[in-house]
């Protein structure tokens, strides 16, 4: 994609939930795109980008700032960016997620092996650690009245504000406690509720530069790609933190496909291997992303995914026709074993069901 359409759409995608990153990204200047230019296409990313100028002192309110690193400390942005690994790890990416780890663990008969690659900080390593509810809704005003969903569901769960009836469906409960509360909006060929904990007997974590949650200033490097309005995701991202530090996963430096065997190969014999990526495979090359899909089948392991729509040519072999890559709301495809099973929002809030997870 050109970096100019690229950082446009990023704009008007952000743009509700962050003015500053909005008018960092409209900032784009012709030495900000040269700069770009120097790097691998997949470190081009906006939320690379301005992490990397964070780190280097830039302040997200001031809209002139980006253009400042580019103009005053163009080496040290270009050495950083070549190879930044940032990701926010956000772990309401787990929404669309768990229901599918529960799937597996429904059939395993031993606990699940979990390699999470691109873990960064291991924040999206803790399906079992996360409390799930689907809301769904049903339209009781006719359609040219637009109802408006609310958010005040009553006792049971159940709203009836607006003309709407929103339910809460507890999807699945942490196994134990510091965990995450998550609910994402849903429609469409809805998973059945767990029906029984998810067991992980085993955590991997692989990243090029893992993050140690536990040293100083760790959770502050973690959030600097996150917008500085989006208070709620930090908080929640603290949640996460705090659930990841009382299961933490042992850390292995490596990269995507070349490392996935070690990662594996130090999984405990008595678990189920299952790799997870989570916005992970967009900073792999295409050639090495689909050796990496190789190497999976030919492993023999479970895979479980959330990337961007259309990426992963397999996975969007199997999309329904009304999928629409263009549509915020498809902006990402989550996967079991490389079939999708439903498309997201690019934060995992809003997911439409495809396939019943229980096939």
């Amino acid at each position: 994609m050109n970096t100019w359409v690229r950082y446009a759409a990023y704009a008007d995608r952000i743009e509700p939930l962050s003015r500053s990153y909005a008018a960092w990204a409209r900032s784009l200047d012709d030495e900000l795109v040269a700069i770009l230019d120097e790097v691998p296409e997949q470190q081009r990313q906006p939320e690379l980008l301005f992490a990397v100028a964070r780190r280097l002192g830039a302040d997200p309110s001031d809209p002139g700032a980006l253009r400042a690193i580019g103009r005053e400390a163009r080496p040290a942005l270009v050495a950083a960016l070549a190879s930044a690994t940032v990701q926010a790890n956000d772990p309401r990416r787990l929404g669309p997620v768990v229901p599918l780890f529960a799937a597996l663990a429904a059939r395993a008969s031993r606990p699940l092996g979990l390699v999470d690659a691109g873990a960064a900080a291991g924040l999206c390593s803790i399906p079992d650690r996360v409390t799930l509810d689907h809301r769904t809704s049903e339209t009781r005003v006719p359609a040219e009245r637009a109802p408006v969903l609310s958010s005040r569901p009553d006792s049971s769960g159940r709203d009836d504000h607006g003309g709407v009836r929103t339910e809460l469906v507890r999807m699945h409960t942490a196994v134990d406690e510091p965990a995450v509360r998550l609910v994402a909006d849903v429609s469409g060929v809805l998973p059945a509720p767990a029906s029984r904990p998810i067991r992980i007997g085993a955590r991997i974590a692989l990243d090029p530069n893992p993050i140690d949650l536990a040293a100083p200033g760790a959770f502050d490097r973690l959030v600097e790609a996150v917008p500085p309005e989006a208070t709620d995701r930090i908080a929640l991202m603290r949640d996460a933190a705090r659930a990841t530090l009382a299961v933490p996963p042992v850390r292995i430096r490596g990269t995507l496909p070349g490392d996935l065997d070690r990662a594996l190969n130090a999984l405990p014999d008595g678990v189920e291997p299952v790799v997870l990526t989570t916005g992970t495979l967009v900073y792999v090359p295409g050639a090495d992303r689909q050796r990496f899909v190789d190497r999976v089948r030919d492993r023999g392991v479970h895979w479980i995914a959330l990337e961007r729509t259309g990426i992963l040519r397999g996975v969007a072999a199997t999309l329904p026709d009304d999928v629409d890559a263009a549509d915020p709301d498809a902006f990402a495809t989550a996967s079991l074993d490389g079939v999708a099973m439903a498309v997201s929002d690019p934060f995992g809030v809003r997911v439409r069901w495809l396939r019943d997870t229980n096939l």
